[in-house]
């Protein structure tokens, strides 16, 4: 089965993502391409990264005709529904619609500040035909932080679970991978519950995470084996969320 990196980037991060470009070209294998989503107005300062597998994606181009860039706004954007969208929330909505604008069987999401500093081999996401899903055990902290609990209920209200059951994994890293026909299923769920568009809803919700809403559905909606997923408690990279890094030589060990 084929995957397709994803990499949502804009102006700001254009010097990290170069630096990811060149480091997945130097020591990442078993990809077909590497997508890299800009909007528009960035086409011109990413066009110079396109090449060896590496392709650009523009987001106006994926994005429903109801959702447009305000002028003169870096954060936010116009939707046709409700109220604007706030870029971090339309960010995650362009990694959510993926299965909609790229036919691959899975997809690996890599942001733009992340580099790779020794080989590795995108195949190793996959044991026996199943895709690897990161769901680790949650800390202690993040029970009691307020977006986690937001997150987790928004995941509940979506897929309409009752309990608590659904709370315990954690699922927001890098390297993250997801499955097409997985993904897809999320969206017929998600339209079930509410009774409307899930990219409506999405967009008329204030915090999420996409990360937690798709871990969930594999675990506690459709069932790890029935979504073709095995699951992984181990983290594949270093977040700098997770370990302080104060120096370019911690990076590396």
């Amino acid at each position: 089965m084929k995957t397709v990196i994803i990499t949502p980037s804009y102006a700001p991060d254009y010097d990290r993502c170069r630096a990811l470009v060149e480091s997945i070209k130097r020591y990442v294998t078993g990809y077909s391409k590497h997508l890299i989503v800009v909007d528009r107005a960035d086409q011109d300062l990413f066009s110079g990264l396109i090449g060896d597998g590496c392709e650009l994606v523009i987001k106006e181009d994926i994005l429903p005709h109801w959702i447009k860039p305000i002028p003169f706004s870096k954060k936010w954007w116009f939707n046709g529904f409700a109220f604007p969208v706030r870029g971090w929330i339309l960010q995650q909505i362009v990694k959510l619609s993926t299965a909609e604008w790229c036919h691959s069987d899975r997809y690996m999401f890599i942001d733009s500040d992340v580099l790779f500093v020794r080989n590795y081999d995108v195949a190793t996401s996959q044991r026996e035909g199943k895709t690897r899903l990161y769901s680790g055990q949650r800390k202690a902290v993040d029970y009691e932080e307020k977006r986690h609990i937001n997150w987790y209920q928004c995941a509940a209200k979506l897929f309409g679970l009752s309990g608590s059951d659904h709370i315990h994994r954690e699922y927001i890293s890098q390297l993250n991978t997801w499955n097409r026909s997985t993904l897809l299923a999320m969206y017929r769920k998600i339209e079930e519950t509410t009774g409307k568009d899930w990219k409506k809803v999405m967009c008329n919700t204030l915090d999420f995470s996409e990360y937690i809403l798709y871990g969930v559905f594999v675990e506690s909606v459709k069932g790890i084996t029935e979504s073709n997923h095995y699951r992984d408690e181990e983290e594949i990279c270093h977040c700098s969320w997770h370990h302080t890094i104060d120096s370019a030589e911690e990076t590396v060990n």
